[in-house]
């Protein structure tokens, strides 16, 4: 889209849409699809322009209206939650220490993502959490963090007859990815003196206990997922 083009080439263009009085009008837009603009939308605030991910990523009260979005109740539009990860994984590559920051003073992230993984959008935001970290110590940081929420043991109770067909399987998805992308981490840093917390805690007795117990117990029969 041509919008797009000039949004990454012309510097007043740039200043222009970060203008904090550049809002939503309804009245100008009421008239329009409804999907159109959060598109066009998602599309510029992912450009990958500097100024745009400054502006965005460096202002504590925009991303609190970002992050609003995944505290909406009830069941999140799949197309909607889509273009909330797409900017999450554009902030957690470029502005790392500020999102991941950010993400970690909200006691109800992990919450919110687990309540939500039967939204494949959502589990894809867990994954760019996951690789999108490029600082081999802040990723570390990022997985001991999770490690201390117990995602593991939590996306194994969702593996559950209580849980729906999506649920099931965005977090044995979302587990496998998590042993996929451990292992490959520690092929790359082989002399980290710590040892990767989700990879060992997915390795204990007691996960792998409980994580057959779940299956067990739940009326659906999983796919094979290489555990």
């Amino acid at each position: 889209m041509e919008i797009l083009s000039m949004c990454r080439s012309s510097k007043s263009i740039q200043d222009f849409l970060v203008w904090h009085s550049v809002v939503w009008s309804t009245s100008v837009f009421k008239n329009l699809p409804f999907f159109r603009y959060p598109s066009v939308s998602c599309e510029i605030l992912t450009s990958d322009v500097t100024q745009i991910n400054d502006a965005l990523g460096e202002d504590e009260s925009l991303l609190r209206r970002l992050y609003g979005f995944l505290q909406s109740g009830g069941i999140l539009n799949p197309l909607l939650a889509s273009f909330f990860s797409k900017v999450m994984g554009i902030l957690i590559n470029r502005k790392t220490d500020q999102i991941v920051a950010f993400l970690r003073k909200k006691d109800d992230f992990v919450n919110l993502l687990l309540h939500h993984i039967g939204t494949s959008a959502i589990m894809d935001l867990l994954l760019r959490l996951l690789t999108c970290v490029e600082q081999s110590q802040l990723r570390q940081d990022v997985f001991n963090w999770l490690n201390e929420e117990k995602i593991v043991q939590r996306l194994i109770g969702m593996i559950h007859s209580s849980k729906d067909d999506n649920q099931h399987s965005n977090a044995s998805q979302s587990l496998c990815d998590i042993i996929r992308l451990s292992r490959e981490q520690m092929i790359q840093i082989q002399d980290s003196p710590e040892p990767d917390q989700l990879l060992a805690t997915l390795e204990k007795g007691v996960c792998v206990g409980r994580s057959c117990q779940e299956r067990s117990v739940g009326s659906q029969v999983l796919p094979q997922s290489g555990w």
